[in-house]
Formats: structure tokens, sequence, C-alpha cells
């Protein structure tokens, strides 16, 4: 009861919904296994552990995320691109998840663009479309025009919607510490760690200044005047409210409109390859939730709208890449572990010699392919996939690029059934491999190398010089830790305790039996009693009670 009164109450609130959730789609056993029980009145717990045989789980999990709302539908579609994690029955159901709500009410979408302006609506906007074009769990898109004329779309988030994402991730921190903590096989996967991840993921969406200059930056590396993105008008754009210039065209999950309109599949399906691998491979950044409704077709030229996901490309990141593939080709599955380590972030549960072993058995998988038809997305899936099993975190751009690359390869392919993304990925994965084994780049790591052993050799002689004095002076102190060794250290010391106490028994019981063999043999009387007993029976009953004591502490430690 004390952990209930120390939460907020509207965490507590959302909670018991989040429970009631779950409980009616059938997945009581969840509420049990996380420890939320205590949130259901005592009437409904008959139903924790009652299954519906229809529908099948994947479709009880995906239908419970959308009417959780936002969070839940943002983790279900960030978990269908990660088939590392989840089985591939989940990952097809949660890529249907719909990220919609029913529109909020005008006026107060209105008075949020007020509030955040600081001013009213008509201040800034000669017209204002109260039905929205598009609606979300996060926010919602009106059309409006500003006072010089210029059409433009307003994306404001929902109210209330901040308090109730704060009062959920609140919760899956909170079970995932207390999961983390009762399960060996979660607390392998470090899962506190991955709802950090996710939860600092939402808190960007949040804020729409993000995404705004997410479009500024994809915008100013762009020079293919094909390419369209939205102008960003700052003085009207805040952290809940973002105004964009409108982009014309048909969305590219409409297809029947633009066979209508004449557009031939497989030209687009180029084109947009093109635009974004250009946009991983050359300029380094990337869109990265290209799903086709944000991607518009205007008079043969390609849109890009939503940029609240956007991944990097750096330089480092992009030769570690080269690199990798460079020793797959090669075969050298030690040297991929050196990479793959090196790229992300390992801790001491990760087996290099097992890591080694799974390398080895996935290179014959690709040996033998290609440049030209190299299969890079399953080849980034696998990599995820293996380093995520041997506790190994990639970075989170990387994993960005691979779930772009699968997001659009099933875009491109609903386009056209015969498209090849192996085929367009190849002269980019030819470069990237030239220019890691380029004198140019070869010559730069020299460089960087040389400029290390440089700054190593300016701080070397101060380091031996300030060594050598404490030597001479007797202060030098070495620090070592060595794994476990405060625990094998206390183990130490209960043994040692042990057996000291041990001695005293057995000096106890042979001083009692030496004091019970002399003529004199001295008595004592039992305070508040007439009883008198010599001290041989006071030695003899003190050693029965230490060791009886120490057998005692012995079996409750379990070292019999």
């Amino acid at each position: 009861m004390a952990g209930l009164l120390k939460r907020p109450a509207v965490e507590i609130g959302r909670t018991r919904q989040i429970v009631e959730v779950l409980v009616r789609n059938g997945l009581g056993l969840v509420v049990e296994y996380a420890g939320l029980a205590k949130f259901l009145p005592r009437s409904k717990r008959r139903q924790l552990k009652q299954l519906p045989h229809e529908p099948i789980l994947p479709q009880r999990l995906r239908k419970t995320m959308e009417e959780l709302g936002p969070t839940y539908i943002k983790l279900g579609q960030i978990l269908s691109t990660r088939p590392d994690i989840i089985p591939p029955e989940y990952i097809v159901e949660f890529t249907r998840l719909l990220d919609s709500a029913p529109p909020a009410a005008a006026d107060d979408i209105i008075k949020t663009i007020e509030h955040e302006l600081g001013a009213p609506l008509d201040s800034f906007f000669s017209s204002f479309e109260r039905e929205p074009i598009g609606t979300a769990s996060i926010g919602q898109v009106h059309r409006a025009t500003l006072l010089d004329g210029t059409r433009v779309v307003i994306k404001v988030q929902r109210p209330g919607v901040e308090s109730v994402i704060e009062a959920d991730l609140s919760l899956l921190a909170t079970q995932a510490k207390y999961m983390q903590a009762h399960s060996k096989l979660l607390a392998s996967y470090q899962i506190q760690d991955l709802v950090e991840e996710f939860s600092q993921a939402l808190h960007d969406e949040l804020d729409y200044t993000l995404e705004g200059h997410n479009a500024d930056r994809l915008r100013a590396g762009n020079s293919d005047e094909n390419v369209l993105f939205p102008r960003v008008f700052w003085p009207l754009s805040t952290r809940r409210v973002i105004t964009m210039s409108e982009l014309q065209g048909t969305k590219l999950c409409d297809l029947e409109q633009l066979r209508a309109e004449g557009y031939e599949f497989k030209s687009i399906a180029n084109a947009v390859t093109d635009i974004y691998l250009k946009q991983i491979f050359i300029q380094g950044v990337f869109h990265a939730d290209p799903h086709p409704a944000n991607i518009l077709i205007y008079e043969q030229k390609v849109g890009l709208v939503d940029f609240g996901s956007v991944g990097y490309l750096s330089p480092k990141l992009r030769d570690d890449l080269a690199s990798l593939l460079f020793a797959l080709v090669g075969q050298k599955a030690d040297v991929m572990v050196n990479f793959i380590v090196r790229m992300g972030a390992s801790d001491a549960s990760t087996n290099r010699e097992k890591l080694e072993s799974d390398i080895q058995r996935l290179i014959p998988r690709y040996y033998g392919e290609s440049i030209e038809g190299f299969p890079l997305t399953q080849f980034l899936n696998d990599m995820m996939g293996i380093s995520f099993k041997h506790h190994v975190r990639l970075p989170s751009d990387f994993i960005l690029l691979a779930r772009g690359l699968l997001v659009i390869e099933g875009v491109l392919l609903n386009l056209d059934p015969e498209f090849n993304l192996a085929k367009h990925v190849e002269p980019f994965a030819r470069k990237l491999v030239q220019d890691r084994l380029s004198i140019t780049n070869q010559l730069g790591d020299a460089f960087q190398n040389w400029q290390e052993i440089q700054r190593l050799l300016s701080v070397l002689p101060q380091r031996t010089d300030a060594i050598t004095d404490k030597l001479e002076r007797g202060d030098l102190t070495v620090g070592l830790k060595i794994h476990e060794l405060e625990q094998a250290t206390r183990k130490l010391d209960i043994i040692a305790n042990r057996l000291s106490f041990s001695l005293i028994v057995a000096a106890l019981i042979i001083g009692s039996a030496l004091a019970s063999l002399g003529a004199n043999n001295l008595t004592v009387t039992i305070p508040f009693t007439t009883m008198v007993v010599s001290i041989a029976q006071v030695g003899f009953i003190a050693a029965f009670v230490s060791g009886a004591l120490l057998l005692i502490s012995i079996i409750r430690s379990r070292g019999l």
C-alpha cells in the first residue's frame, strides 16, 4: 500500500486503466508477471488467468496496444522493426498498428496554438481549417493560410497527451526494473536500458522543435531539385506546435490515385530508392521513417514529410560498416567480432568466443554473394540479431539504418513486386568499400594514429618522471581490482571467523576437561539461586551452546 501512495495520482489512474485493458484482452498473465494485480479490484482478479480462444496472442497484443494509446502504439511500431527481438508472427501483426485517434475538438486545438504562440489565431493566420487533414495519437494536422497568402500546415500536439505518455513511461520504467530484478533472462538483455532508449525517442517525438531542425538539416543537405522538403516557419513553431509549408502531391499509399494520374510505379520506385540511398551513403542524414504516408509524388517529383525520426550515418559509422562488409567478404569472423564490439557497447556477459562462433556460422550464408546482389538489409538484420543475443548494444543510428532499409524495401516491393533493392545498393556499397580502402583514407587513418602517438610521447616523459619520483620516495601505490574479489574476500572472512570460533569451542572443552581432573575443582554459585556448579561444568555448558550456535549458522548458510 505504501508503494501506491508514493505514485502520482495520474500514474495510479493510468495504471488501473492499463490493467483493465490487459485483462479485457485476455492478457491477465502479463498483469500477474509484471506485479500489477494489486491495481485490479478483487472482484475482477479471477479473470487474470482467463484466456479467450480468439483472437490469437499476436492479434490480442496489437489490439491492446491500439487501445492503450500513443506510448504503446509507438512501442509496437518500434518492435515491428526489430526481428532480432520478437518472432515473425508478431512483427507481421505489429506492422498493422494504426496510429490514429478521433480528432480533438477544434476549439481545444485553437487554444493550444494561441497559448503556444502567445496571441490570437488571427494575428498569424488569415484562415484556419477546423477539420484536420490527419490525426494521430500524439498530434493532428490542420491546413491554414498565413497573412501573406502562403499555404501552410500546422501540426499540433493533442491536449493532455504529454501527461498520459509521462505516466506510461514512468510505469514502463518501474515495471522494467521490477522484471529485470526478478528474471535472469530479462536482466541479461538489460530491458531497463531498452526502456530508457525508447523513453528518450518518445520524448524527442514530443518536441516538435527537433522535428523542425531535422527537416532543415535534410533540406540543407539536398541538392536534387526533384526532391521536395517543407519549409519550417520558426516564428510560428514551438515545442508543441510546428508550422510548415504545405507540399502538394499524392501519398505513396494511395496507389489507385497514382495510377489514375498516370504514374508508372517502376519509375517511382527507382526515384524514391535513389533519393533514399543518397541520403544514407552520401549526405549521411536520412529519413528514418519512410513509410508510404510520408512520401508524396507531385509532377515527377518526390516530397518527404514527417521528420520526427531521422538517422545519421557518421563518417566513423560509415567506415565501420564498410570494414564489416570487407571482413565478411574475406570470411574473417574474428575481425568482424572486433568491429561489432567496437561499434556497440558490450558488457561482462558478452562471450567473444560464442559471438565469433555465431558469426562464423553466418558467413556461409553470404559467401559467394557479389556486391551487386548483396542483401544488405538482411545482413544488417542478422547483425542486429546476433548482437542482441550476445548483449552487444549497437548504435541507435545503426538500428535506424536497418529499420529504414527494411521499411523502404517493403514500400518499394509494394510498388514493384520484382524490385531488387540490392542492385540499387551496389554502387553505394562498392563506393563505401573503395573509400575505406583508398589511399587517402589510409593516409588519414595513419595521420590520426601518428597524432595519437605524438600525444602519448609528449606526456610519457612527465608521467615516467612522476612514477620514478614516487618509487624513490616509496609512495607508489597500485590499485588492483579482480573480478568478484570482494565476494571472495567476504567468504574468506566467514571461513576465518568460523575457524576461530571452532578453536575457542575446542579450547573451552579442553580447558574444562583439565579443570575437572584437578584436585581443587573450583565452584561458583549461579546468581539469584542456591545452585552450585563447578568451573568445569560451566566450561562444558559454554562449549555446548557455542558449538550449537556454530552448527546452526553453518546449516542456515547451507554450508553442509
